[in-house]
């Protein structure tokens, strides 16, 4: 798990193997939800909304246990100027902050996502501490509330609508179109971490699956975000305007995260993650750039290197000024590099020209769990993860 993760686990060892963690429990969470729906389509007294709401909480839970994945707007939207501490997954307790403020501003403040008043635990108060089960913090501003409560007291409307501003387009983001990413029903989806050859490569080291987390096309939130991208008339530009001006958004909007590029395990975000985030690392950058790909149906691979990953487009009319190019499948594609802001396909020299040039996997995110060697043509195993 990150250090940005607000679960109560003990830290697990890196066993040089690239996972995603929280996508898989947050599949497995909403999985659950999905038992009790089938068990209780038995029983009348619950109903679709009432599920749909299940659902939704325990989404958004996990989400805001997870500020890697959602950031700090999202939590503003949902939980306003309180903050969540901890969640205990396995007890389904969650603690919280809240800044200074009246007893009625505090209970207001609340009772936006919390359906019992009287169902919250306070820490006890001694002026300059607050204690509450095993915690203890110092008491400011900012940490003026302290408490408990259980997940079936929590509450998020199903139809609340996100929004994250940028220049010149807002992402936004319903929570029908959220969970629909967080049960990986408009991403590819497959295996997330696959096996290189031990035969070849000495040692089998295993690696993320980034076309995993590329959105399908005709995802609602990304088409329209495209569109906004692209401007009153976009459909009719020519395609290397399209992308040009894609890519654009991708490098300049989106910053890089360091953290993230240099942490012992890699952080895959599906797209709308990336861009409640704001940030992220070059495996992020090239998911997100691939998904606004699908959106317009652009061909494009994605290009492993070494250390890195980029997103390759067919040369088309781009210029041949940089010298970088890759043959694949009898077609000539060049890069889309994500990570240099303002890079213009065909034209930006990079000091890394043989980083970018040298690629070891290929892969079409259509293709779901295909990624193939790029000298051998091999495919790659995948394991159960």
């Amino acid at each position: 798990m990150s250090d940005n993760s607000l679960f109560n686990e003990k830290p697990k060892k890196s066993f040089n193997v690239f996972l995603l963690i929280f996508p898989v429990m947050l599949i497995a969470v909403l999985g659950g939800v999905y038992v009790l729906y089938k068990n209780a389509t038995y029983k009348p007294e619950v109903t679709q909304e009432q599920i749909d709401a299940i659902k939704t909480r325990d989404a958004v839970a996990m989400m805001l246990a997870q500020p890697t994945y959602s950031g700090d707007s999202f939590r503003e939207q949902v939980l306003g100027k309180v903050r969540l501490f901890r969640y205990f997954l396995d007890k389904k307790e969650l603690y919280f902050t809240a800044p200074e403020s009246s007893e009625q501003e505090f209970n207001d403040a609340i009772s936006r996502f919390v359906v019992d008043r009287n169902k919250i635990t306070l820490a006890t108060d001694s002026s300059v501490k607050l204690r509450l089960d095993k915690y203890t913090m110092d008491k400011s501003s900012e940490t003026s509330y302290f408490f408990k409560t259980a997940l079936e007291n929590l509450k998020f409307d199903p139809n609340t609508n996100f929004d994250f501003a940028y220049q010149g387009a807002d992402y936004n983001l319903t929570m029908k179109e959220m969970l629909d990413f967080a049960e990986n029903k408009t991403v590819y989806g497959g295996r997330i971490a696959a096996s290189t050859n031990p035969q070849i490569d000495g040692k089998a080291i295993m690696f993320g699956n980034h076309g995993s987390m590329v959105a399908k096309p005709d995802e609602p939130s990304l088409k329209r975000m495209v569109a906004q991208i692209l401007g009153e008339g976009g459909e009719n530009l020519p395609r290397e305007v399209k992308v040009q001006k894609l890519l654009d958004f991708v490098t300049t909007q989106i910053e890089y995260d360091y953290r993230e590029a240099l942490a012992s395990q890699e952080t895959l975000k599906r797209p709308n993650e990336v861009l409640m985030t704001r940030k992220s690392d070059c495996s992020n950058k090239t998911i997100l750039m691939a998904s606004f790909l699908e959106q317009i149906g652009e061909d494009y691979i994605l290009l492993y290197c070494p250390s890195h990953i980029t997103v390759g487009v067919p040369q088309g009319n781009f210029p041949a000024e940089n010298n970088m190019s890759f043959e694949w499948d009898g077609k000539n594609y060049i890069p889309a590099e994500t990570t240099l802001p303002n890079f213009q396909i065909g034209k930006t020299k990079v000091a890394q020209t043989l980083l970018l040039n040298t690629v070891n996997y290929v892969q079409r995110p259509k293709q779901t769990e295909i990624i193939f060697e790029a000298q051998t043509f091999r495919p790659l195993e995948f394991k159960f993860y």
